[in-house]
This record gives structure tokens, C-alpha cells and sequence, in this order.
């Protein structure tokens, strides 16, 4: 940590080896957006965390995928434990039509609205891959669609982690983390500890040899999905 194109020194051992570098501090943005089409008119767009700087790599996938000819559309949210709240919600506005998004309420009943600005979206047949893993903000974007009416969710139950948490700072420089929050779907259902229930409940499986390496064909949640497209249509 430090000031950013500040010089950190860094010594690493490795295999018995003494080595030293200098490294310059400097924001990265990772890729947390992945996209390709699947079929001639299936686009396909991973999402494995919701950072800050992935609100624009989704918009250019996006992009990308309808200047490819995307008539549907998967989006992959398996494994996806969350992020920022601000950008799951900037990136379901660029999905689903005006209106509620996602509340939070305190334990007093105080209540604050999060809404798509704009009725501009996606109006084309999706579905958004869920599993145990995905959580938080992942629960958000699944729970808006689902509620929505704006595509199927398949998958397995998610992870149900539905609080909003705030670190308090203590004078002496150490701090804790404090439940402030509770997140609620458009629908008005609590996520916490009971997670989004899929709306095709399928468990994953391989579909592969043990020497096959993964690959879309052989993954069978995502095969299904192209089928409920493609029955869509």
C-alpha cells in the first residue's frame, strides 16, 4: 500500500532464492468481463466480480456482442461473489427497463431505492447462470431479473448474503466491520440467508472425458440455457 508511482522494494524467496525487486505502485484495472458468441445469435458474457472499472468493460461487451449480430443472450454469474453496489446496479441499468432495482432498509425501517435511470435495455431473451458461490451483488443482478420478468435464472440456489456491511474506524487505527443493511429484491424479498431460488433449478455437470479440457459444449448448464433460448425464439 502506499501513494500510487511511489517505489516499493520487495524481496522474494523462491525455491531457496533471494530476489529483490522495485516496484512502481500503480491502479490496475483488472478484466472482470468476459464475452463471446456461442452461436450465430447467442452472445455469452461472464461476470466474475462487480468492480468499478468492470461497469465499462460490460457496456463495451455488450457492445461488442450486438455489433455481432446477438439476438439472446447468457449471462454468467457462477462463482461471482459480489462487489460494489453502485455497479451492479450500473450495469442492470443498461439491461432492464425503468424502475426499482434493488432497496435497502436499516433497522429502523429507513429505506433507500436504487433504480435503473433510463428505459433503455436489453429487450431480447436471457438467461443469467447462478450457483452456491454467487453472492451479494451477484444475488442483486439475478434477483432484479428474476423479479423483473426479464429472463429465466438457472442454475442452483446462491450464496444468500444479503446485509450491506461499514467499516468504523476506532481511534487507535483498528477498526470493525458493522451490519448496517439489508439488501431486498424489487420484489421485496430478503435474500439473507435463504439466496435466489433459480427458476430452472439444474446442478452442474461435466460433460466431458477426465482428459477433456473445459469447454462451453461440454458444460451442461450452459447447454441447457442455449435450449431455452432457442425455444424462445
Amino acid at each position: 500500500k502506499g501513494e500510487e508511482n511511489t517505489t516499493v522494494h520487495v524481496t522474494v524467496y523462491r525455491e531457496g532464492e533471494q530476489l529483490e525487486f522495485d516496484i512502481v505502485r500503480r491502479t490496475l484495472d483488472l478484466p472482470v468481463v468476459s464475452s463471446e458468441m456461442l452461436t450465430e445469435d447467442t452472445g455469452y458474457l461472464a461476470i466474475t466480480e462487480f468492480t468499478e472499472s468492470g461497469v465499462d468493460q460490460f457496456r463495451e461487451a455488450l457492445d461488442s456482442l450486438q455489433e455481432q449480430g446477438m439476438e439472446s443472450l447468457i449471462i454468467d454469474l457462477r462463482d461471482n461473489p459480489g462487489g460494489v453496489l453502485e455497479s451492479v446496479c450500473a450495469m442492470l441499468d443498461g439491461v432492464l427497463p425503468e424502475g426499482l432495482l434493488v432497496y435497502t432498509e436499516d433497522r429502523y425501517g429507513n429505506r433507500k431505492e436504487y433504480e435503473a435511470e433510463d428505459d433503455e435495455y436489453l429487450d431480447l431473451p436471457m438467461v443469467v447462470l447462478v450457483n452456491e458461490n454467487s453472492a451479494s451483488a451477484s444475488e442483486i443482478f439475478a434477483g432484479a431479473v428474476q423479479d423483473g420478468e426479464a429472463g429465466t435464472i438457472l442454475g442452483t440456489t446462491t450464496y444468500g448474503k444479503g446485509v450491506v456491511q461499514s467499516i468504523r474506524r476506532l481511534e487507535d487505527g483498528s477498526a470493525f466491520k458493522l451490519t448496517t443493511h439489508r439488501y431486498f429484491t424489487p420484489g421485496g424479498t430478503c435474500i439473507q440467508d435463504i439466496g435466489i431460488t433459480p427458476d430452472v433449478e439444474l446442478e452442474y455437470q461435466f460433460l466431458g472425458g477426465e482428459e477433456d479440457a473445459y469447454d462451453v459444449s461440454l458444460d451442461n448448464q450452459i447447454q441447457e440455457a442455449l435450449g431455452i433460448l432457442q425455444e424462445s425464439k
